[in-house]
Order: C-alpha cells, then sequence, then structure tokens
C-alpha cells in the first residue's frame, strides 16, 4: 500500500530523525527538514548498528540533499558526505561544529522528484560503479544534490577521503605501522625520465576519481588561456576561505590538468592526516633523541617575533608538549617522531605550534620511493634558494639550453613584456641541480615591477631550468592581472613600508611585491654580479647521469646527504583511497638542517642553522664563515 508524504506517495515509511532512532529494521526515507551536524551522527550510528536501510533527504537553503544509503557496511555515510559537501563552501560555514544548524523547505513542486531519486536508491543497482574503477574496492555511494530553485539535479559518487570517524575510522599512527623506504628496487623503463607508468592516471579517469564541484576533493578546475602556457588550476576541498591547491603547466590542457590535479591530491594530503590517526602527545624531553626530532634541528623562528600578531607559533622548550606522528629515517634505518605540525602544514586545531610550516617537501609519486625522490628535490630547491638569498652571494650564470624550445619560447614572451631572462646555478651542498631563474624588467613603464624570481631543482638540470622558467615567466605575465590599486595585492603605496618595517610582510603576495618595487633594487642587486656564463653541459658536466631504478638513485641521494651531515626522515601522508584507487602515493620529505620555506617574515626560521654560515664558505661564494649578523635577512621573494 503506497502512502501520501511530504515526497510523494511512497512504498516505503517517511520519518523523521526522531521517529528514524527508534527503528531497527527495514527500509526507510528520512526526511530532515532542521537538523544539525551532531543529529546526521547520531542517525548514522543508528543505522549502522541495524539492519535498516536509511535514505537521509536534507534540507539545506535551496538544496536538498538526497543519501546516501545508510546501512551496516555503507561505503560512505551521512557525516562524511556532509562533512565533504560542506567544506567545498571554502569555510564559510563552521563545518566541523556538531552544533552547525541547516535547514530548508521542500519545494511543492518536487516533492515527487525527490521522493523517486530516494526510493532509486532503495534499488540494488550492481553496475553503479564507473567502468573501470574496480581494483576490489567498493562501490562508492551515490548522492543526488537537487537545486529547488532551478529544478535541476546532480549525481555524485562519494568516498570517506581521508577516513571518516563513524564510517571509516583512520588506524591509529604508531611507530610499529611505519614502513621502512626504499622498500624495493623501482627499475624505470625510461633512464632519463623519473616517473614511472601508471595507467591509472590516465586524464579522464584522473578527472572522474578527483574532481567533484559539491564533494570534491577537488572542487574546482580553472583555465587560463592568457598565461605563460596552458595553465590548469586545481583547487581542493579544505574548508579554508583561501584557495588552495595544485597548479599545472603546459603545452596543452589536458597535460596541464593532468598535473594540476596531481598536485591537488599533494597539497590535500599534505594538509592534515589522511591516512592515519594522530595519537601521540608528549614533549621532546620525555621523548628524547632516539625517539624523536629535536625541533631545534628543523630552525626555530626568531624569538624576537613571539607573540606578534602575525605569528602562529610559541616559544619552544624541551618540556612543551606537542602532537608527534612517525616517520622513517633513512639514514638511521629507524623509526622518528616529528611535530605533527611540521609533518603536515595546515593541521587544525590550537594545539602548540613551534615552527610556521608550510608544503616544503611534499612529493606525490607512483610509488613511495618516487614520491619522497620528489619531495627531496623540492627541498634541495628550497634550501639552495634561501641559502643564496639570505648569504647574498654573487652565482654563476648559466646559459639558456639551445635546444630547449620550451625555454626559448618563454624567454620570448617574457621579453615580450620588457623583461630579460637570467638563469643562476644555485646547487650547494645538498649536490643536487638547483637553479634561480630571474626576470629583470628592462622596459619604459614607470609602474612596472621590476623582478620576479623563481626556483628548480632536479636530478637533469634541463629539468630544473625548465620549472624555474615556467614559473617566473608565468608571474611575469599574470603580474598585470594583480590589483594595483589602492590597498590591492600590489598597490606600491602598502607595499613601500615593509621595506623599513619586514614584519608588515605577511603574505605571498607581499613577499613577491615588496621585492618588486624599484626601491628593492639594491637588496636584489647581488644577483646581477658579473659572473662567468657556463652552459649547462660545463656547470654540470655529465649530468643527467642515466637512471635505471629509482631505488638506487634514491639510495644514493640520501648517501650523499648524509655525508653532508643532513639526515632525511619520510612521512608517508598518502590517502587511503586515492592509494588504492589510483596508486598515488604522498610523502614529506623532512631534512633537518636544510632552510626550510616560510611565508611571512616574522615566521622565518634561520636560527639554528649552521649550514646557512658554513656552506657558503665552503662553495667558496664568501671568503669565511658568516656570522648571523651578517646575513642578509630581507624578506624573501620566492612566489
Amino acid at each position: 500500500m503506497t502512502a501520501a508524504t511530504p515526497l510523494g506517495p511512497l512504498p516505503v515509511p517517511v520519518l523523521d530523525a526522531g521517529t528514524a532512532a527508534a527503528v531497527t529494521a527495514g527500509p526507510a526515507v528520512v526526511l530532515l527538514t532542521r537538523w544539525t551536524l551532531g543529529l546526521a551522527e547520531d542517525l548514522t550510528r543508528h543505522a549502522l548498528g541495524h539492519p535498516v536501510a536509511f535514505v537521509p533527504v536534507r534540507l539545506d537553503g535551496a538544496l536538498a540533499v538526497v543519501g546516501p544509503v545508510l546501512r551496516p557496511g555503507a561505503t560512505a555515510c551521512l557525516c562524511c558526505t556532509e562533512y565533504q559537501r560542506l567544506a567545498t563552501a571554502g569555510g564559510r560555514v563552521p563545518w566541523r561544529s556538531p552544533t552547525l544548524e541547516l535547514a530548508g523547505v521542500a519545494s511543492p513542486a518536487l516533492p515527487e522528484a525527490l521522493g523517486a531519486l530516494a526510493l532509486g536508491l532503495l534499488e540494488p543497482v550492481p553496475d553503479r560503479a564507473p567502468a573501470g574503477d574496480g581494483g576490489g574496492e567498493a562501490d562508492p555511494a551515490l548522492v543526488y544534490v537537487v537545486h529547488q530553485g532551478r529544478g535541476t539535479w546532480s549525481t555524485h559518487r562519494v568516498r570517506p577521503i581521508g577516513g571518516c570517524p563513524v564510517c571509516c575510522p583512520l588506524p591509529v599512527d604508531a611507530a610499529a605501522a611505519v614502513a621502512p623506504l626504499p622498500a624495493s628496487a623501482r627499475p624505470l623503463p625510461d633512464p632519463y625520465l623519473l616517473r614511472s607508468p601508471n595507467p591509472r592516471t590516465a586524464p579522464d579517469r584522473l578527472r572522474s576519481a578527483l574532481f567533484d564541484e559539491r564533494f570534491g576533493p577537488v572542487r574546482r578546475l580553472l583555465r587560463s588561456e592568457d598565461s605563460a602556457s596552458c595553465l590548469t588550476s586545481a583547487f581542493v576541498t579544505d574548508g579554508r576561505r583561501v584557495d588552495d591547491g595544485g597548479y599545472g603547466r603546459s603545452r596543452d590542457f589536458t597535460d596541464s590538468e593532468r598535473i594540476a590535479l596531481f598536485e591537488g591530491v599533494e597539497r590535500y594530503a599534505g594538509m592534515r592526516p589522511t591516512g592515519r590517526r594522530t595519537a601521540l602527545r608528549a614533549s621532546f624531553a620525555r621523548l628524547g633523541p632516539g625517539r624523536a626530532v629535536d625541533p631545534e634541528r628543523l630552525g626555530l623562528p626568531d624569538p624576537a617575533h613571539h607573540g606578534h600578531p602575525a605569528s602562529p607559533t610559541v616559544p619552544y622548550t624541551p618540556e612543551l608538549e606537542m602532537d608527534w606522528v612517525h616517520g622513517w629515517s633513512l639514514t638511521r634505518r629507524r623509526t622518528a617522531a616529528v611535530p605533527e605540525h611540521v609533518a603536515y602544514w595546515d593541521v587544525p586545531g590550537d594545539g602548540p605550534r613551534v615552527v610556521y610550516e608550510s608544503s616544503n617537501g611534499c612529493g606525490l609519486g607512483n610509488s613511495p620511493e618516487e614520491a619522497l625522490l620528489y619531495g627531496l628535490f623540492e627541498v634541495a630547491e628550497r634550501d639552495a634558494f634561501l641559502m643564496a638569498w639570505y648569504a647574498a652571494t654573487p652565482l654563476r650564470r648559466i646559459a639558456a639550453p639551445a635546444e630547449d624550445l620550451d625555454t626559448a619560447l618563454l624567454a620570448d614572451r617574457a621579453a615580450l613584456a620588457g623583461y630579460r631572462l637570467l638563469l643562476l646555478d644555485a646547487t650547494n651542498d645538498l649536490g643536487v641541480p638547483a637553479v634561480v631563474a630571474v626576470c629583470r624588467y628592462e622596459g619604459a613603464h614607470p609602474d612596472a615591477p621590476r623582478m620576479f624570481l623563481a626556483a628548480g631543482a632536479h636530478h637533469d638540470p634541463r629539468a630544473a631550468i625548465r620549472s624555474a622558467v615556467a614559473e617566473v615567466v608565468t608571474n611575469v605575465l599574470e603580474a598585470s592581472q594583480r590589483s594595483l590599486a589602492e590597498g590591492g595585492p600590489r598597490d606600491p603605496r602598502r607595499l613601500r613600508p615593509m621595506l623599513e618595517r619586514p614584519e608588515l610582510v605577511v603574505s605571498l603576495d607581499d613577499h613577491v611585491g615588496v621585492n618588486s618595487l624599484p626601491e628593492a633594487g639594491p637588496r636584489l642587486e647581488f644577483l646581477f654580479a658579473d659572473t662567468p656564463c657556463v652552459p649547462v653541459e660545463e656547470a654540470w658536466p655529465g649530468a643527467p647521469a642515466p637512471v635505471a631504478d629509482l631505488g638506487v638513485l634514491l639510495r644514493q641521494t640520501v648517501a650523499r646527504l648524509a655525508r653532508a651531515g643532513l639526515e632525511v626522515i619520510a612521512v608517508d601522508q598518502s590517502e587511503p583511497g586515492l592509494r588504492d584507487r589510483l596508486g598515488l602515493h604522498c610523502v614529506k620529505a623532512i631534512v633537518p638542517g636544510a632552510l626550510p620555506m616560510t611565508f611571512g617574515h616574522v615566521n622565518r626560521r634561520t636560527s639554528g642553522l649552521s649550514r646557512l654560515l658554513e656552506v657558503p664558505y665552503r662553495l667558496g661564494r664568501t671568503d669565511r664563515p658568516l656570522h648571523h649578523g651578517e646575513l642578509a635577512l630581507h624578506p624573501h621573494p620566492f612566489p
């Protein structure tokens, strides 16, 4: 018998949340017109613990969200579905609060449509998973979103990204669970390409697995056709007001979108734990150097900046209790605990932070070894850049490779905008070829930004050059889009006070903008010293050495850093679902003693890093070791 309900006539009961909590068997539709996230959790826990099949239909303003089906063993639940949906709002709602109340009114024109969608979810359909999405994983949960004002609806396939405390809790982070790296040989089909083939990351499949404007993890894809190359931005679901994600640059949008999606995965997994649940809270004094990394080895902020409004850190003492996660020291062949806010750069909560951390050292790869190697390349890139910047030492110039068409085309694009491209060798004791690309304005426009810089590091110096040049020329051509209006990110009147008051430099835009002012010229003049200009072949003889096995290259890199007195620690940041479906691994490379990239001048981490004082002398860039007071501690121009 079919009964009339607020969702049209349905052959199953339509219940409110209170009534549903008393039902212990059978199918039903649960209509939520006014509800909280806490109520959603209670309903989910009840459904997962009883032989029921509930389809929640909840109203949120003009939206009606139908599904997923709540039953024991469900792929996703109401909690993780709403967690992801509200996170895509970009921080506009308190999406972590169980008391957040949502409400809406069902459109009088659509009750039968909503009822039909809900009823359809109760019907078993074995082939709902997208083609090729196998691998033994359960089908994703289906959710429909109906925009009642427009009379439209969309279908979404949801998985609990990063675990769900209700339906898919994460395992506890423990030292015993950390796998040694490298674990196996990683032969390469092309010894000059340090990426293993992965058919699971074909462009169409990658987009299907990652992009969903309502549920993420990538919530928005944007193409820029007026950039130096085909530029795609992939913004991730993270509940933050500031857009964050990955960027891809290539000759065509298919490739640039794939790169952007890769980097989006890396950014998402590096923000906060998505594979293991942090459980260790202790002080370094209790853990000791045998179990944990001494935070003082990581470079601490200047004590003079503690308490500054732009500083998120507290003074470090060995007795300070904080959260720790476990990584693997490839140098010492043992587990090593590191502060959670160092292993992940945007950990939620109000736990104490002793350093500001960025995505520095986060790498993505088709194996843990590949991900770690690319993380080490990034550590080397930023360490080399900052060492050259703070020591203000001239670097030898590199002639652009004549056979590299991409670099030549980008240099021409910069020249059309009035900028001359200069390449500098910043390679230091880490031994990874590192290049700084500088674009200096030589045109006649009085308001044009005067300088842009970027860096790249790679086993292949030509790859390092291409990476640095692509980024710096992209920034040159995007400069005209940055607001020069009063109060805008590139307003010279806003930026000029930062020359004398560096603590006003807070954002990435501030770092780049203040160094693009004509008045900043003297602090950048060391970059244009009359140093020898050499071809790539002379700068890095025999590079790149052919690589037949990625594992071998990783071991050689770790050994070289060990000879320089540096330890390599790997923290597995992989999100289990993306790892299992796409074969993508995320690893954070932590190298205590290397110079970490920070943004916001008060967050600068140079205290206690003796390499910054000693290595320029060992490289012949200075005639003696430096003293900390001799460093040029201006806000860096890294983009």
